[in-house]
């Protein structure tokens, strides 16, 4: 249980949905260094990630976490490429604006 245990910082990759926690993060008028922000906190949770070791003995049982890590670190990457997508979507909209305004 206690190996278990320290997994539960991980569980809201797969409990939260992406697209909700955007919407969330969204409605409070982001700026570049809140996503700037957010971003580096995806960057040490895939350092938290790393920091796990590739075995881990449990009396008699040997566990190997590597499939573990692998899915840990693409549930992050899910969660910073939602993330930067959004980020160049809304700075494509800024300056488009300014552009047209330029015009």
């Amino acid at each position: 249980m206690k190996f278990l245990e320290s997994f539960e910082k991980f569980d809201w990759l797969w409990k939260k949905k992406i697209d909700e926690m955007l919407k969330r993060f969204n409605s409070t008028n982001p700026q570049l260094e809140d996503f700037e922000e957010k971003l580096k906190e995806f960057s040490g949770f895939e350092e938290d990630v790393e920091k796990i070791y590739n075995h881990h003995q449990i009396g008699a049982l040997s566990l190997k976490t590597e499939n573990v890590k692998t899915g840990l670190k693409k549930w992050i990457s899910m969660w910073k490429d939602a993330y930067s997508k959004d980020l160049h979507k809304r700075a494509k909209t800024l300056l488009e604006h300014l552009t047209d305004d330029i015009k």
